[in-house]
């Protein structure tokens, strides 16, 4: 493929993830979201968990669809639409109390239905165009939009919502989502390399059976304990900003701090896998991500909680980029989509589990 060609879609893809994870800035606001309607912590929880819970059914589906039409760029068209018109209609409902609040329960999980793989589609995308002998896109360089979509666009809503109320937050999410799904129709079909070539596969003919194998299931024990810290971080900081007396609205700020400190270990995470392989940096990230929950539950200033942010974007920068590629090269050939799936699914399990029981834990302390 010519250079032009090569720059131009990867130009594509990064304004895509740019824009793309303004749906991830808006979606990070959902405790706040829910403490705006009057939801409490054990019930922001319980949903939290449902949210989780709703990953664990639709990761696996929509990577077997994927592995089975061979194309990630169109799956990932259809989820960005079911995300528009779910959050869309979840918007519509944040105004209204009893049966409302109900239906709106119902149209977060239908959301996450699409959003919940609309990120393993995306990822899968930057790994294949990274792994195609024909573009060799680096992953990290793209990636890095991802981050600087994520924090330019959380800092974006702190003055937003002190001029609007956060129940509006969500006709955001679906305004990035419409726009993400026209961005990407634009993007060449052949970006996905030789996967989008091969023919379609039957189910039946798939080869599950191989996925979980050694290594596979050595990497799913690693997500199992990495995922119980995290969930717990995502799901209740709206409290532990209230703890450290910061105002709820500086939670974008936190965001954008974490998001920027990702950018630099994304430009260099090809370089230092090249020497270190994979699974060295994923056990950094572990060190760092012990080291801001430390300093969550040792520290009382808004210094403490800035300092915890940029671990955080060190840890997750490392974690994000190392987990797709490690996870793909374990995958059987064919069945990439698959079992990152799967992975998600387990992970998805584990915050289904760690939301449920961290809200009434988080009460009864």
């Amino acid at each position: 493929m010519r250079s032009m060609e090569k720059k131009k879609i990867q130009f594509q893809l990064s304004l895509t993830e740019f824009v793309y994870n303004g749906c991830f800035a808006a979606a990070n606001f959902l405790s706040v979201f829910l403490e705006a309607i009057g939801f409490s912590a054990g019930q922001m929880g319980l949903i939290s968990s449902l949210i989780s819970g709703m990953g664990i059914i639709s990761q696996p589906t929509w990577g077997v669809i994927s592995d089975r039409v061979r194309s990630v760029k169109r799956c990932f068209m259809l989820c960005m639409m079911g995300t528009a018109v779910c959050a869309a209609l979840i918007s519509l409902m944040s105004q209204g109390t009893g049966i409302w609040a109900l239906a709106l329960i119902a149209a977060l999980l239908a959301m996450y239905f699409f959003f919940h793989p609309s990120n393993l589609m995306m990822e899968l995308w930057l790994v294949r165009v990274n792994e195609n002998p024909g573009l060799r896109i680096p992953y990290g360089t793209v990636r890095s939009w991802a981050s600087i979509g994520y924090a330019v666009f959380s800092l974006s809503f702190v003055p937003v919502f002190q001029a609007i109320s956060v129940k509006n937050i969500y006709f955001f999410l679906a305004g990035f989502a419409v726009i993400s799904f026209f961005l990407t129709g634009r993007i060449p079909a052949d970006s996905e390399g030789e996967s989008r070539a091969r023919e379609k596969q039957r189910l039946r003919d798939m080869p599950f059976r191989d996925i979980l194998n050694y290594w596979v299931v050595g990497y799913i024990i690693f997500e199992v304990l990495y995922q119980i810290p995290f969930s717990w971080r995502v799901t209740y900081m709206v409290f532990a900003l209230k703890e450290f007396q910061v105002d709820v609205s500086l939670y974008g700020a936190l965001m954008f701090l974490a998001g920027i400190c990702e950018v630099p270990m994304l430009l260099v995470i090809k370089r230092f896998s090249a020497r270190s392989g994979w699974a060295r940096p994923l056990l950094i990230s572990v060190v760092l991500l012990a080291l801001e929950h430390g300093l969550y539950a040792f520290g009382n200033s808004l210094a403490i909680l800035f300092a915890a942010q940029l671990l955080r974007g060190f840890s997750y920068a490392l974690y994000v980029a190392c987990r797709h590629q490690y996870v793909y090269r374990l995958a059987p050939e064919g069945m990439e989509g698959s079992t990152q799936a799967i992975v998600n699914a387990v992970s998805a399990a584990v915050n289904f589990f760690a939301a449920a029981v961290g809200g009434f834990l988080l009460e009864a302390l």
